[in-house]
């Protein structure tokens, strides 16, 4: 982690405790989607959009058919799907 990273992160961690636990859920959504964003904003060695098949755009439009609970699920199996090939690379 560079430098900054661990700067923002401290940062972070000062205004917000440890574990982020004075963020309420409105605020953590929030950030979460905005790192998504950014993480996906430029083609990178984890992110290439040319590598995303067309099918997945018309699914998307469709997430608001998922109750909270079931994005949230998708949400989690999808980072540890990441995490996982992360680890393997």
């Amino acid at each position: 982690m560079s430098t900054n990273a661990s700067s923002l992160i401290d940062e972070m961690k000062e205004i917000w405790g440890e574990t982020f636990e004075q963020l309420n859920n409105s605020e953590r959504l929030w950030l979460l989607s905005s790192l998504t964003g950014t993480m996906t904003a430029d083609a990178n060695s984890y992110y290439d959009p040319h590598k995303v098949d067309g099918c997945i755009t018309p699914t998307t439009e469709r997430f608001n058919e998922l109750s909270f609970q079931e994005q949230l699920g998708l949400c989690e199996a999808l980072i540890n799907q990441i995490k996982s090939n992360l680890t393997n690379r």
